[in-house]
């Protein structure tokens, strides 16, 4: 059978990362761990592979970068994470995974065989919670930072949206401009934020004495089409609301554009405002949103996978700590939200 760095690693009783270090005679290692796999090495007749031998300098300060999807979101996240590592002396590779947790364990794993990364960001929304959460522990002395994730992750350091302050914030921020009916429109229960955003918004509509019926509360796939029938059911059973909260950009967008279908106008008539992690410049300004920097978020992911490198290198530790990093909700003005045109009257039946 053919001897691999695994094979070394499970002889070893070290993991693959620590293995690939010592072929790309990585500082890192001690000399004694070192020494007791190159002899390891040698009794199995271990010869690594060429890209592995000749990739020290990239494998040395590169950190990859995980993505579900390439999307406008991911996009500013990984370039102000990207931006940060190139300017502390970092590239970066990007891999786009799908919602299949298995194949982010694969292109993890074979990057980690051959030895050329050193930290890995993770931004995703959806998928396996607890298998994503294994393959972490599966290669817990790689650095890995996952954004926008909690629950399942609670053992990973990571950069977290805060969506229950996140739905309060759009609550507070729609009823202080006069409206009375808003309704959420929802990520599905998997995803990440999910319930929090839920109680977030029932806990503040309950506390502003405002209607807190869960007809109000709308699930949508996260895509622009979730957004679309979405408002659709808002149009033909809820002709009170004056203001929708959406758990994101792209059904934000649906909304808008199946509103605009059907006459309505926003925010003339409907007031729209998205969650979620925002680019501080005008890419987005058409809406009026509530969340976070997109750049906040790219370069505190990236800072925390440097300061893990750099707590290898000097003390030769598995991480016993989590570091966490909730971002803070804020609004991002735009132009999708005004004071509702008039109050919401019931139409009463007639009595004969």
């Amino acid at each position: 059978m053919k001897t691999t760095i695994k094979t070394i690693a499970q002889k070893c009783n070290v993991s693959p990362v620590t293995v690939s270090r010592v072929i790309a005679n990585n500082p890192s290692v001690n000399e004694k761990t070192r020494q007791f796999i190159l002899d390891t090495m040698k009794e199995l007749d271990y010869r690594p592979q060429k890209v592995e031998a000749l990739t020290e300098r990239q494998r040395a300060r590169m950190i990859v970068m995980v993505m579900e999807d390439i999307t406008r979101n991911a996009n500013a996240i990984v370039r102000a994470a990207a931006n940060y590592l190139r300017e502390n002396g970092y590239l970066s590779i990007f891999c786009e995974t799908g919602a299949k947790a298995a194949y982010f364990d694969e292109y993890l794993t074979a990057l980690i065989e051959r030895g050329v990364v050193d930290g890995c960001i993770v931004i995703t929304s959806l998928a396996a919670r607890t298998e994503l959460a294994r393959i972490a522990e599966k290669h817990r002395q790689l650095p890995l930072v996952a954004v926008h994730w909690c629950e399942a992750w609670s053992k990973v350091d990571s950069v977290i949206l805060d969506s229950y302050h996140g739905s309060i914030c759009g609550v507070n921020f729609l009823a202080d401009m006069g409206h009375r009916y808003i309704a959420l429109v929802n990520a599905p229960p998997e995803a990440s934020g999910s319930y929090e955003e839920r109680m977030g918004y029932l806990d503040t509509m309950h506390r502003r004495g405002l209607p807190a019926d869960e007809k109000y509360i709308l699930s949508g796939n996260l895509e622009k089409s979730g957004g679309v029938q979405a408002a659709r059911k808002l149009l033909s059973e809820m002709p009170e609301v004056t203001a929708v909260l959406s758990s994101n950009y792209a059904m934000a967008r649906g909304i808008v554009d199946e509103l605009a279908a059907a006459g309505k106008r926003v925010p003339e008539d409907i007031s729209v405002v998205p969650f979620g992690i925002f680019q501080s410049g005008e890419d987005q300004r058409d809406f009026t949103a509530v969340g976070a920097s997109y750049v906040d978020a790219g370069i505190i992911a990236a800072r925390i996978v440097l300061e893990r490198i750099q707590e290898i290198k000097e003390h030769q530790i598995q991480f016993n700590t989590v570091k966490k990093v909730v971002l803070e909700p804020e609004v991002f003005l735009g132009t999708s939200a005004q004071p509702p045109a008039k109050a919401y009257v019931p139409q009463l039946e007639r009595k004969r």
